[in-house]
């Protein structure tokens, strides 16, 4: 039985919450499939669930990996999945000309893609994606340092190498916690767009630091 609107066929295979919350989304017009789930427990309404390979439909209009796609450079990242999944094994599953996502492809997992006929697609590339990424990588960041430190961020001294996206996003926050933010970068356009970016700007570095 199928619940699509728009026809197309997708498999998202491995992943964490980020896949699982996709899967939702996507079920909602799409034929979804997920493989490496079996240790997730109820997935969303409307998604299909396969623990093997062979049990995968074929003709798939998409494949959507996680980020990173694999951690060896063959099998998938499954962190909710109990048995290995190898990325060249999924190649033959979607149609000539199909596309594949993934977040941080490498260039090794690009020419696979490829080289089977099909297109491929680095989302963690998108600009939409990366500034959304920020947040959630700069208050992980935050949560690390607070766990491992034996002291408070208040007044504490932080340096910030880079002005990018995610130095962006963790200013801010180490501030408001008390932290005395130095920005540390190469370019002085980078500076200005992070003193741009604070109302209360910390100090800001462009000396080589070594």
């Amino acid at each position: 039985m199928t619940n699509s609107t728009t026809g197309k066929r997708l498999l998202i295979a491995g992943g964490d919450l980020r896949q699982v919350t996709a899967a939702a989304r996507l079920a909602e017009d799409c034929d979804v499939t997920v493989i490496g789930f079996d240790r997730f427990g109820a997935l969303p309404e409307g998604v299909s669930a396969c623990e093997h390979i062979s049990g995968l439909p074929r003709d798939l209009d998409a494949l959507i990996l996680p980020m990173p796609v694999t951690q060896d450079g063959g099998f998938l990242h499954t962190p909710f999945g109990s048995s290995a999944i190898r990325l060249s094994a999924l190649m033959p599953l979607v149609r000539a000309g199909g596309m594949v996502l993934g977040g941080r492809l490498t260039a090794q997992e690009r020419t696979l893609i490829e080289n089977a006929g099909l297109r491929a697609f680095d989302y963690a590339a998108a600009e939409t994606f990366a500034l959304r990424n920020a947040v959630p990588t700069a208050e992980g960041a935050i949560q690390i340092a607070m766990q491992e430190l034996p002291v408070v961020l208040h007044r504490l001294p932080v340096l910030i190498l880079g002005a990018g996206r995610v130095s962006r996003a963790l200013q801010p926050r180490l501030r408001a916690l008390g932290a005395e933010v130095t920005v540390a970068a190469r370019r002085c356009t980078d500076l200005a767009r992070s003193k741009g970016a604070m109302e209360k700007p910390g100090r800001q570095c462009r000396q080589p630091l070594c």
